[in-house]
């Protein structure tokens, strides 16, 4: 609540059944959508098993799963630093995972 408290969010996205592909962009206004950097995001070795394992392709454990983030903000880039700030007092490891674009789509690099 701080960050909603003392941050303008545009948008919340909570990552969940529908990964990154559907939920992200339903947060989104028309015509925007996203790109992720894959570097950014945290590495859990419970996904690249479930990848081999399963012969998921790359790009669709993106669409199935979370990948390790369950929640998404989207804030000006002016308020991201006071974003992960007040989000690391409260004990959480808030990272930039991306940018939002004018492409429609998530991509994910």
């Amino acid at each position: 609540m701080d960050v909603l408290d003392n941050c303008k969010v545009n948008a919340i996205s909570h990552i969940t059944g529908g990964g990154f592909i559907e939920n992200i962009p339903r947060a989104l206004n028309e015509g925007q959508g996203v790109e992720i950097i894959e570097s950014l995001l945290p590495k859990n070795p419970i996904f690249a098993l479930l990848e081999r394992l399963g012969e998921i392709d790359h790009m669709e454990m993106y669409n199935i799963f979370n990948m390790g983030v369950g929640m998404v903000l989207i804030v000006d880039k002016e308020e991201g630093n006071k974003a992960l700030e007040l989000l690391s007092k409260y004990g959480y490891n808030p990272r930039t995972i991306g940018t939002v674009t004018n492409s429609n789509k998530v991509e994910i690099i």
